[in-house]
């Protein structure tokens, strides 16, 4: 019998460390914390003329040496810094290689005049309105150093056109049409 109740003995011995082993391992303190309501919003990219939609030349009547320029006034209204560039689309017609272009950047003047337009530094472009369009087709390939870093930043774009005074009698009658563009990347 004692061999039982030895055997009996460790049993329990075993069963009983089990349980204080048990219990000893699941009480602990405990802590945590979190951080909660975590949200993201990307930046934007905004640019505004004030040219009302409408275009900045609608010449007729030109002869060699004919000569006007306009300005348009851009504010940047995005949250991110970025580059604006100045290209053109659409551009067509058999006057282009005979319109000199001059684009210059500055502050003052708007569309309704260049009053006051001071020039920012030497142009951002010289060449014809042919070259322009064929050179200056997107973001990538475009000209200006407009480089904005918040909202409400301004610049003035001044575009001078004139008839070269070389323009042959061919072209009487002939025609050029383009589209500006400016476009903000960050």
């Amino acid at each position: 019998m004692s061999m039982i109740a030895a055997a009996a003995t460790v049993v329990g011995g075993i069963a009983l460390s089990t349980g204080v082993m048990w219990q000893a391992s699941s009480a602990a303190f405990t802590a945590s914390t979190n951080n909660a309501a975590n949200s993201w919003n990307a930046g934007t990219v905004a640019l505004n003329d004030d040219d009302s939609s409408s275009a900045m030349f609608t010449a007729s009547g030109l002869r060699p040496g004919s000569t006007a320029q306009k300005c348009i006034k851009l504010t940047y209204n995005g949250s991110l810094s970025g580059t604006v560039k100045l290209y053109s689309s659409a551009v067509s017609g058999a006057l282009g290689p005979y319109l000199d272009l001059q684009v210059e950047e500055g502050t003052g003047g708007d569309f309704s005049s260049c009053t006051g337009f001071t020039p920012a530094g030497g142009p951002t472009y010289t060449g014809t309105l042919a070259n322009f369009g064929s050179t200056k087709t997107d973001f990538t390939s475009g000209v200006g150093t407009f480089a904005p870093t918040g909202a409400g930043q301004v610049r003035t774009y001044r575009i001078t056109y004139t008839l070269n005074a070389t323009t042959p009698d061919a072209q009487q009658g002939a025609t050029a049409s383009a589209t500006f563009n400016w476009q903000a990347a960050s």
